[in-house]
């Protein structure tokens, strides 16, 4: 396909949820599958915005004619997200990053930032309306290949709610997701061909791990891609997951408009879904300016030359990696734990006790998953300060490697560690020899590899292997 030819130019827009408490209050920022507490009914509709008119996407959504539930938890979710009361001072936590990722960027910091409200009456807010601050603009940074590609700009603001079910006259959502805060990064229309697509959206991806603040987990990043060609207004897609499909989105779009023009079909500027076949199907029309007027209840948020010093930006993810190749862990190793939440865990563990780093790093990378299958379990994920608590423990030669993960079947099963950990303490040596001569005894005309097996099996966990085989021979 000839891109220059057909006057290709795209741009995309990258969301991602913060590894924080929510935006405008103190909840926590976890969703959650057990039955919700209670369920409120609410009907939207749209308001004016600074230009005085009401936006076109929301008009196009209040023709629904649709109510909305609202499903909530009285311990995780509060009166911010059901707009019940004011939002809290915005999360500083999550407001340092989005100045992180700015400097990171190369774009230009306002020196004051205005909360701004983003009319959205599809449900996915109750209020009506999704706050959001304009914290950097004009920036760039480069592809893979080198290309300089323009930031637009860069905006940190609330997620939408979570969609669970919906009928002919109704949508149900979930407020656990609803006020996570949430970074969108948007570039210039600097592509022209659907590999650089791909290269900004894995480029952008790598920047945010370097945060190491990024959620993790399926939804928590999101790609829409903005498409057009000479002779066609822009065209926003949604719902691309797998950044490896990008190219083949971007290849049938350009066929589908070019199909357009060519049976000369009247064209607008529109949202697309990724269907699941790469084609697209129409959504809503595109929103505009007449979206956006200013948040009454947040004071402006003034951002002083100190706290901007204070920002460092992160080591690159490449650099990251050369040191914990340096560590003397394999490239698998090393490649899983970069996009790991347990990096930071990782490498202060390194640094705080004289255990080999493979070891760590097995540990904290496969030890959730080993407990889940053995223990048919759906959610388990050992807690760092546990680990902490084994690393120690195995640091002062107190238990074995192979307890470990005996330690922790017991504690996801619900055994405080700290009752656990003296089970598996190691024997002395005296106590080992004892017990050595015991199976001895026990199994005088035993083959010496089937004498091994069973002192293996009765000893796991509480002597070195090696010091069994040594007192059996």
């Amino acid at each position: 396909m000839n891109y220059n030819a057909l006057g290709f130019k795209s741009g995309i827009e990258v969301h991602v949820q913060l590894n924080t408490s929510k935006l405008f209050c103190r909840c926590p920022s976890l969703l959650r599958r057990d039955k919700p507490h209670s369920t409120i009914k609410r009907e939207l509709h749209p308001m004016a915005g600074e230009t005085g008119k009401i936006d076109v996407a929301a008009l196009y959504e209040q023709k629904k004619q649709r109510h909305y539930l609202y499903e909530n938890y009285n311990d995780t979710t509060c009166l911010v997200e059901l707009d019940e009361e004011p939002p809290h001072k915005v999360n500083q936590e999550a407001l340092k990053i989005a100045l992180t990722v700015s400097k990171m960027l190369n774009c230009k910091i306002p020196e004051v930032l205005q909360v701004m409200r983003k009319t959205v009456v599809d449900g996915s807010n109750t209020s009506g309306f999704q706050r959001t601050i304009l914290v950097g603009k004009d920036g760039y940074f480069k592809l893979k290949s080198g290309k300089k590609v323009g930031i637009h700009y860069l905006i940190l603001e609330e997620e939408a709610a979570r969609r669970t079910s919906e009928d002919k006259n109704s949508v149900t959502f979930r407020l656990d997701r609803l006020g996570i805060p949430l970074l969108e990064i948007v570039t210039a229309p600097d592509f022209n061909k659907p590999e650089e697509v791909q290269d900004a959206a894995e480029t952008i991806g790598d920047l945010m791990l370097a945060t190491g603040k990024r959620m993790r987990g399926i939804g928590t990043i999101r790609q829409d891609i903005n498409i057009s060609i000479k002779g066609h207004p822009r065209v926003e897609i949604k719902g691309v997951q797998d950044l490896r499909h990008i190219p083949k989105v971007v290849d049938l779009e350009i066929e589908r408009q070019s199909a357009e023009l060519k049976n000369k079909v009247k064209t607008f500027q529109h949202v697309r879904n990724v269907k699941e076949d790469f084609t697209t199907k129409f959504l809503r029309p595109l929103p505009g300016a007449a979206r956006m007027y200013p948040e009454t209840d947040h004071p402006l948020i003034y951002i002083i030359p100190s706290l901007l010093k204070q920002i460092k930006i992160p080591e690159s993810l490449d650099s990251r990696k050369r040191r914990l190749l340096k560590l003397g862990l394999n490239e698998d190793l090393a490649s899983q734990l970069l996009t790991h939440p347990s990096i930071n865990f990782f490498e202060t563990s390194v640094k705080k006790y004289k255990l080999n780093p493979k070891l760590i790093a097995t540990t904290v990378l496969s030890l959730g998953s080993e407990v889940r299958k053995k223990l048919n379990l759906e959610i388990y994920e050992p807690l760092e300060t546990d680990l902490s608590t084994i690393f120690n423990e195995l640091d002062k030669g107190r238990i074995a490697k192979e307890a470990v993960l005996d330690i922790f079947l017991e504690v996801a099963q619900g055994k405080p560690l700290k009752e656990t950990i003296p089970k598996y303490a190691l024997l002395s040596d005296t106590e080992l020899k004892s017990e050595i001569k015991k199976i001895k005894d026990q199994n005088k005309d035993m083959p010496s590899n089937r004498l091994i097996n069973i002192a293996m099996a009765q000893l796991r966990g509480k002597a070195d292997p090696k010091k069994v085989i040594e007192l059996l021979k």
